[in-house]
């Protein structure tokens, strides 16, 4: 086994992190908006620093505690600055996850194929994307990595850190609770020979425990359960758009009340079948461009492990069926693959074992000579770091022009019109960003407490800016367009807005056609077009809803 030193492995993951740094930046426009998750997750944290913690019913707190003390550092009136904060940081943890992603590999390999699989999950396509996102994830990702590595120590005080990260990991994401279980069992089946192996257990369920327990307690204050996650409430509905809607406040529906009415077997069909079908497909479809490759034979190869220890395969095979399994009945309903992105660390510890074996072993006809075990090696991380670049050549790289006409478009329909509204296909995406920054600055006073008084569900904005808010979007679920337009009516919906590049099929299939075909729809009445107003990229069309009209048509 070929020794490398210490001062050459530090030099090969900064090679390793610039190179990582490089791919991540290619899709970043700092100047344009973020996802609708990011803008919650920037306005939470602002909620932070105005004394505001309140508990939100599908996200836990974590990653914005952490953020919101960086927002301190500055005092600007541009909101962009504290999103792009909140990006820079989404991409510092996600280059700082390269150490630890080397510490938990040199529990599998040695240096050489440690630095290999740090390689794999640093040039990682979809994680490289995903950094510089301004979401929970990357944060997620480095503290499970840091609670396997330490569970996984031979030294079981460490164990004390690793279900001290779990306490922070569930702070960060719900699903974060599911590995204390994970961890549990590592325990005991990695330390079982250790003296007072309950009483260590025992002290560190607690270090657990106490780390979560105020938001615990303030989610017991808030909701009446200390695990409350409000899209479990609509699950069983089978389908994705009734669990953000506004129209399902309230409603709830269960495993039971599906099986009362459709049978056991098509509950089984539906949400355990078809979940375990989508989450298979999901990791397939995530392991382009050479996971897909590498990972069958790394999987095969881990049942027979020669060169691992076995009890650290297990462990890995552990987390990742039992991480997976909340995510069965989930997937049945949407494949949101960006869920499970913490996996790709644990598969690529798999990925790796392929690569040993054929440049340690060869194949049965032939084996390397020293010299040709390092070139292959070379060879072959450098096919991979191509398939990631050209790979992350895929994603559209933000276009500033859209962004402006997309804040445009918001900017004049706010002005120009007054109601409810619906987002049709991802046109309104600068409504948030017209609300909160009119006037410049208003952000800062940001609660995430709802004010009753103000009737206004708009992502619980408070009074400070209801003046500058005309337009109120909203979500609302249907199964058809005659269902939908009964739900609009009863919701006091006014304007719908059409995207040419098409609907959000998840939410509204069956409002696809009324860009390209609206003569068919004499109830909705065109009050806007981009292509009419000299837009030069958005193409979108506003519509107002004329109720009797539509009643007339259909009885």
């Amino acid at each position: 086994m070929n020794y490398i030193s210490k001062k050459n492995i530090i030099f090969f993951l900064i090679i390793i992190a610039v190179i990582s740094l490089g791919l991540k930046l290619y899709t970043v426009d700092f100047t344009v908006l973020p996802n609708e998750d990011t803008f919650e997750w920037v306005l939470i944290a602002l909620a932070h620093n105005n004394g505001d913690f309140t508990e939100h019913p599908r996200k836990t707190l974590g990653w914005t505690i952490f953020v919101s003390p960086f927002f301190q550092l500055v005092d600007s009136n541009n909101f962009l600055d504290y999103v792009n904060i909140t990006r820079g940081l989404g991409l510092l943890i996600s280059i700082i996850t390269i150490i630890p992603m080397y510490l938990l590999s040199r529990k599998f390999f040695d240096d050489k194929y440690s630095l290999c699989a740090t390689a794999l999950f640093a040039f990682e396509p979809h994680l490289n994307y995903l950094a510089w996102q301004g979401l929970s994830e990357p944060l997620y990702i480095l503290v499970i990595i840091l609670s396997m590595y330490f569970i996984l120590n031979r030294n079981s005080n460490y164990s004390y850190l690793s279900f001290l990260a779990i306490g922070l990991l569930w702070w960060v994401r719900w699903q974060g609770i599911i590995m204390l279980l994970v961890v549990s069992i590592l325990f005991f089946r990695n330390f079982k020979k250790t003296p007072k192996l309950f009483v260590k257990y025992s002290i560190c369920l607690s270090i657990s425990l106490i780390v979560v327990s105020p938001m615990l307690l303030d989610r017991y204050e808030q909701f009446g359960d200390p695990i409350y996650f409000s899209q479990t409430e609509h699950l069983f509905l089978g389908d994705y758009g009734s669990i953000l809607a506004h129209n399902m406040e309230g409603v709830e529906y269960s495993a039971f009340n599906y099986i009362d009415d459709n049978g056991f077997g098509k509950f089984i069909e539906k949400f355990v079948l078809m979940g375990i079908a989508n989450l298979i497909f999901t990791i397939v479809k995530m392991s382009f461009p050479y996971l897909i490759v590498l990972l069958p034979f790394g999987i095969l190869f881990s049942l027979r492990a020669f060169d691992q220890e076995k009890k650290f395969i297990q462990s890995n095979w552990i987390l990742i069926l039992i991480t997976l399994v909340p995510f069965v009945i989930y997937f049945a309903i949407i494949d949101e693959k960006r869920l499970i992105y913490y996996i790709f660390p644990f598969l690529i510890l798999f990925a790796v074992i392929p690569l040993q074996r054929l440049v340690e072993y060869g194949l049965s006809t032939f084996s390397f000579t020293e010299k040709q075990k390092k070139l292959s090696l070379v060879c072959i991380m450098t096919v991979i770091l191509i398939l990631s670049g050209l790979y992350t050549l895929r994603y559209d790289i933000p276009d500033p022009i859209l962004n402006d006409e997309k804040i445009l478009f918001a900017d004049i329909l706010n002005k120009k019109f007054e109601g409810i509204i619906l987002d049709g296909g991802n046109t309104l995406q600068g409504l948030t960003y017209v609300n909160i920054t009119n006037p410049p600055g208003i952000f800062k006073q940001y609660k995430h407490i709802q004010d009753m008084e103000s009737q206004n569900p708009y992502m619980g904005y408070t009074g400070f800016n209801k003046k500058n808010i005309n337009l109120i979007p909203v979500i609302l679920y249907a199964k058809s367009l005659e269902d939908f337009i009964d739900v609009s009516y009863e919701y006091g919906l006014k304007y719908i807005s059409i995207n040419k590049d098409g609907v959000e099929d998840v939410f509204y299939p069956y409002l696809d056609e009324i860009y390209e075909n609206e003569e068919k729809f004499p109830y909705l009445v065109k009050v806007f077009d981009t292509e009419q107003e000299q837009f030069e990229k958005l193409k979108a069309k506003v519509f107002e809803i004329d109720y009797k009209e539509f009643y007339h048509l259909n009885g």
